[in-house]
């Protein structure tokens, strides 16, 4: 090992020298610099060498070529270009090359390789890397477009970069990324041919029609169908029968395509809606994206492109387009395309026309699928619009009107036909509020109860709206006043018809709101306790026994100790009651003591409890751990500190928590920083 390293050190003397002698670096830079590659070559021959080794010398060396670059430029250095110049670049791929034997099957070394290249203007290395990564990953679709595009982009050769990704497609038979990108690529050659054409003048009316007589015309129009994006339609119509049934892969054309912003692209998204309806009519995503369309591009011109004006001028404006586009392309090349999500977001200015134009296409969508699905897709579409209108101020509150009644006459249109959803009914309570009809929610929230008694979700939406509106008819008098019968029949109504695992929220409001004096609170706290017994074991954290620790707190602020005493005791005779109530009764009976919540902030001389005080309390404890014991760790902390305050040894509770619990570590390092 130490030989080879030597003979990869003396190899770079030359390297060095010149870099020395042209003044890039010290004498002394350089023997830093040797020691430092010197060390990392150790590292790459150990036995175990590993790939962040290779990137962590590839990065050092991309560092020393940014400083030198930026010393050159300083220091004004001039001249032919040396070692001094190519060395560093050399070594690079030199340790790329070294780790691609290594771990020939990563693909993200390979992508780094090819991206270096790139960075370094090294073409002929990147032929040669691109080669020996198609060799050995054939079937990596990345691979394929990367070479693609870099014949296409630096060698400007659409026949090879055609070739390699049609051979991309032969080998990745199911990849949908590479048949985007080939479609991309025509459209991209499209439009060079534009500009190519216009630049030489070809493009001119009053020459074109002197060279018609002379040319042929079956050349004259398949070059005219290249640049109409021919070529891409053929891509399009091959892709879409390679991969029939996918409805997301044609959308990626169609975010493609957006991206595109010149006259003859309207005829291509027209050719991925046609298909879309023909094969998916009957999916509602299909449909969303066919009603969406018309906000997307409400004012397209007519294919081509060139009616409706002058030549020249349409010509112009196509080419300044086309320019743009290969801009943008050129200057995202390198990396991999990302999809424009912009473009898929509505026009934000309101246009009453485009619409008229998407609610119809939604309406002929639910004539043909009267789902809940397509109901629900033309609700967001409505909510999105709604939204943005009232977001627009003054100006824009006629048409939100008028939306916001379409979107109720469509939520009861849902409502009526039977195809409603728990979210049917949550939206039209949510939008009701916020166009202020209180009467409106509640009647919204009151039927989505009555069509779906069991979902949580769905009383919690009323139950708020129930408050709400026993507040606002009171005159926002104070919650300790007798809530009236129909509230409180609401809540037991809610908490019958629901699953007592998946309640806890509808729990909560209820403890909130029912007061501590009331008849209604017996019965509710004998509801809990039922609820409880129907689950066989409570989390440790939340769920019931969150709501019986609420309930136990708010009956000891109202009742006082022995009320709250009453309380656990019935809710801890059920099993596995809850680790939050256990929590709560025990902090009950510190506080009733004078102690804190827990040992952290007690002092070890506080005076010792009573020892029927004492009792109740390990009691306590001592239930929890063997409930709740595998898991909780903070329990066992506090009973052996409570032990201690308690003058009692700890270390029994240390054992048994050092075999009960999963994870002992974290008790083991609690007890021995507080004990």
């Amino acid at each position: 090992m130490a030989d080879t390293v030597q003979y990869l050190m003396e190899q770079m003397v030359p390297e060095l020298e010149d870099l020395e002698k042209k003044g890039y670096f010290t004498r002394a830079e350089i023997k830093k610099l040797a020691q430092k590659r010197q060390n990392f070559e150790y590292l790459l021959k150990r036995r175990t060498a590993l790939k962040e080794d290779f990137y962590r010398y590839i990065d050092f060396e991309s560092k020393l070529e940014e400083l030198r670059k930026h010393r050159k430029t300083k220091l004004g250095i001039k001249g032919k270009k040396g070692l001094a110049e190519m060395g560093i670049v050399r070594r690079i791929h030199f340790i790329y090359e070294r780790a691609g034997r290594k771990f020939r099957s990563d693909i993200s070394l390979w992508m780094r390789w090819i991206e270096d290249c790139k960075r370094y203007k090294s073409t002929k290395q990147l032929s040669k890397v691109i080669t020996k990564a198609l060799q050995r990953h054939a079937t990596v679709s990345e691979l394929w477009i990367e070479a693609a595009r870099w014949e296409f982009d630096t060698n400007n050769d659409i026949s090879a970069a055609r070739s390699l990704m049609q051979q991309g497609i032969r080998m990745c038979k199911a990849d949908e990324t590479i048949w985007v990108e080939y479609y991309k690529l025509e459209l991209l050659y499209a439009l060079k041919l534009r500009v190519r054409r216009l630049v030489l003048g070809l493009d001119d009316p009053a020459a074109s029609a002197g060279r018609e007589q002379g040319e042929a015309s079956r050349s004259a129009a398949a070059a005219r169908a290249v640049m109409e994006g021919g070529v891409a339609r053929i891509v399009y119509k091959n892709a879409v029968a390679a991969l029939p049934g996918r409805l997301a892969f044609r959308a990626r054309f169609l975010r493609v395509l957006r991206g595109f912003d010149y006259g003859f692209v309207q005829g291509l998204m027209d050719q991925v809606y046609h298909s879309i309806r023909q094969d998916f009519d009957k999916v509602e995503e299909a449909w969303d994206l066919l009603a969406r369309r018309h906000l997307e591009s409400p004012g397209h011109r007519p294919a081509g492109g060139e009616a409706g004006g002058p030549a020249e001028a349409t010509d112009a404006m196509e080419a300044e387009a086309a320019e743009k586009q290969l801009t943008q392309h050129a200057e995202a090349s390198g990396r991999q395309a990302q999809p424009d999500e912009s473009a898929d977001s509505e026009a934000e200015a309101w246009d009453a026309d485009a619409h008229a134009r998407v609610c119809a296409v939604y309406e002929e969508a639910l004539i043909g699928v009267p789902s809940a699905r397509m109901h629900s897709l033309y609700t967001a579409y409505l909510c999105g619009v709604l939204d943005r209108l009232m977001a627009s101020g003054e100006g824009a509150l006629q048409s939100a009107v008028a939306v916001a009644a379409q979107l109720f006459g469509l939520l009861q249109r849902v409502h009526a036909g039977g195809g409603s959803t728990p979210e049917t009914y949550i939206t039209w309570a949510e939008w009701a509020e916020k166009v202020q009809q209180p009467k409106m929610a509640l009647k919204a929230a009151r039927k989505g109860c009555e069509r779906f008694p069991a979902d949580v979700s769905m009383w919690r939406r009323r139950l708020a709206l129930e408050i709400a509106s026993n507040a606002a008819s009171s005159g926002g008098a104070s919650g300790r006043q007798e809530p009236p019968a129909d509230l409180l029949a609401t809540f037991t109504a809610a908490l019958q018809a629901t699953q007592p695992d998946q309640a806890a929220e509808v729990w909560l409001m209820a403890v909130e709101a029912v007061p501590v004096a009331s008849r209604e609170w017996g019965r509710l706290a004998e509801m809990l306790v039922t609820a409880c017994a129907k689950v066989a074991k409570k989390v440790p954290s939340g769920g019931l026994g969150g709501v019986a620790a609420a309930m136990v707190s708010k009956a000891r602020t109202a009742l006082g100790v022995e009320g709250a005493r009453q309380l656990y005791s019935k809710l801890l005779a059920v099993p596995a009651p809850g680790g939050d109530l256990f929590r709560c009764a025990i902090h009950v009976e510190r506080e009733e003591l004078g102690l804190p919540a827990t040992e952290a902030s007690s002092s070890a001389a506080a005076a010792q409890p009573s020892k029927a005080a004492a009792k109740r309390v390990t009691d306590l404890y001592d239930k929890a751990v063997s409930v709740y014991g595998a898991t909780e760790v903070d329990l066992w902390v506090q009973y052996a500190r409570w032990m201690v305050l308690c003058g009692k040894a700890s270390g029994p509770i240390y054992w048994r928590a050092t075999k009960e619990l999963a994870d002992p570590d974290a008790f083991v390092a609690q007890f021995r920083e507080g004990l």
